[in-house]
């Protein structure tokens, strides 16, 4: 992923307050974009959960932007790219070491509910279905 991009994630995750003040997720002041990027550039870039590689997820996206598969990417609004997820959801997105690459499946199907340990079978029976899912096209245009 390039900065511009990594850019974008870090600033979707930016804190929001609640209306007395209070933060309530994403990265408060504290953290800088710069800390971000130095700890996501030391970890794979896949999915910590199921394996799916960037290329994989951006081919998930075109199947279900040329409707070749039912659209669950929000309009397009998620999916083309890999995202920020929470080994343990319970710790904010300022524990840097808590922060993973997640597929958009694997990071909607967790929710804030899983920890990566509980859910590693889910991430890996996602990525198997989602391989299954783009073989199956590779072998239909062929």
């Amino acid at each position: 992923m390039n900065e511009q991009e990594l850019k974008e994630v870090f600033l979707r995750k930016k804190a929001k307050k609640d209306q007395d003040g209070n933060f309530l997720t994403g990265f408060t002041p504290k953290v800088t974009f710069e800390q971000v990027q130095d700890h996501l550039r030391q970890i794979p870039e896949v999915c910590a959960h199921c394996g799916l590689t960037p290329q994989e997820s951006e081919r998930l996206f075109e199947l279900q932007r040329t409707k070749v598969r039912n659209d669950a990417t929000r309009g397009g609004r998620r999916g083309r790219r890999l995202e920020l997820d929470r080994i343990q959801p319970e710790l904010p997105y300022d524990q840097i070491d808590n922060l993973v690459w997640s597929c958009y499946w694997c990071n909607n199907a967790k929710t804030n509910f899983f920890s990566q340990t509980e859910f590693e079978p889910i991430g890996k029976a996602i990525g198997n279905a989602l391989r299954q899912i783009l073989q199956q096209n590779e072998q239909r245009t062929q």
